[in-house]
């Protein structure tokens, strides 16, 4: 099996291309009969913490069961979830939007029981991260326009880190994000400190998402996540990230802005290299690097 083509699907959100992928492979029978048991038969996970917070994510579980598995619309989806908080909360009728929700009550709820929580979308879909202990280091990051020190958050003790870590069963999430006073939160489990990985997809991309958001001009999802997936191209001398990039690339989900940034990556390559399709492992480093900062230049010039 293909781990970086399995990924793929993840990352997209697709669940049912994963389960039909892994299903080829005998191999793989127990992480299908594992999908079956959770999305099919409606298997939750129990969390180690207080029953009525597990009650609280196995909403979350629903949601990730009613969109992508069951393939739910999202708003209905969403609103589906909405609800369920609302009625756990003890707050059935109340006219409030999910956001809200998760802003006010269930962080209110989680801190009380000593958790850190946060809602919101990551990629297109709701998805909580909740996690235990935090402490603030800081590092100085060189990006394509220059260095500048950024304080770190090392966030530990993670009950659950959004859909990406839960369609994958812990295999693969989100290392980390920024926040739009630029301080940046890097998930410690997720890295190894003195590796290229932590030093350019972790610092360097969330570095970039804090330079954009503060430079004061609106920028979609799909353009933050194109740029700083560039800015890890142009720095990653030891990996060939192009080729996870082609496996998460995906034009058709418009809020999924990881998908369609590796897609715009992918259309960009394609056309400085003048070729319908771009073969990753036929680049060298050099090669990638070189075009990634030509298209990093353009996404400055066009700003």
């Amino acid at each position: 099996m293909d781990k970086s083509m399995y990924y793929g699907y993840i990352v997209k959100g697709d669940l049912h291309g994963a389960i039909r992928y892994i299903r080829q492979f005998p191999q793989q029978r127990d992480l299908y009969h594992r999908f079956m048991a959770v999305f099919e038969q409606e298997q939750y996970i129990t969390y180690p913490i207080d029953t009525s917070l597990n009650a609280l994510l196995r909403a979350y579980q629903q949601y990730y069961r009613d969109v992508f598995y069951l393939c739910i619309h999202k708003k209905q989806a969403a609103d589906k979830l909405k609800n369920r908080l609302k009625a756990l909360c003890g707050m059935p009728n109340a006219n409030i939007d999910l956001c809200d929700l998760e802003q006010k009550e269930l962080t209110r709820i989680f801190r009380y029981h000593g958790l850190h929580f946060l809602g919101g979308q990551t990629g297109g879909y709701y998805g909580p991260y909740s996690w235990q202990t935090s402490k603030t280091v800081s590092y100085e990051v060189e990006l394509p326009d220059g260095i500048q020190t950024y304080a770190v958050k090392l966030l530990d003790g993670f009950i659950t880190r959004s859909w990406i870590d839960y369609l994958s069963f812990g295999e693969i999430g989100p290392g980390g994000w920024a926040d739009r006073d630029g301080t940046i939160h890097c998930i410690q489990s997720s890295w190894d400190f003195q590796s290229e990985s932590f030093r350019v997809s972790l610092l360097k991309h969330e570095a970039q998402h804090a330079r954009d958001i503060q430079s004061g001009k609106e920028m979609s999802s799909e353009e933050l996540e194109y740029r700083a997936k560039l800015v890890e191209l142009i720095y990653s001398r030891e990996r060939n990230l192009l080729k996870e990039f082609a496996q998460e690339a995906d034009p058709i989900d418009m809020e999924n802005g990881h998908a369609r940034a590796a897609y715009r990556i992918m259309k960009g390559f394609s056309e400085i290299l003048g070729t319908d399709a771009v073969d990753p492992a036929r680049l060298s480093i050099e090669q990638i690097q070189t075009v990634a900062a030509t298209l990093f230049e353009k996404s400055q010039r066009n700003r």
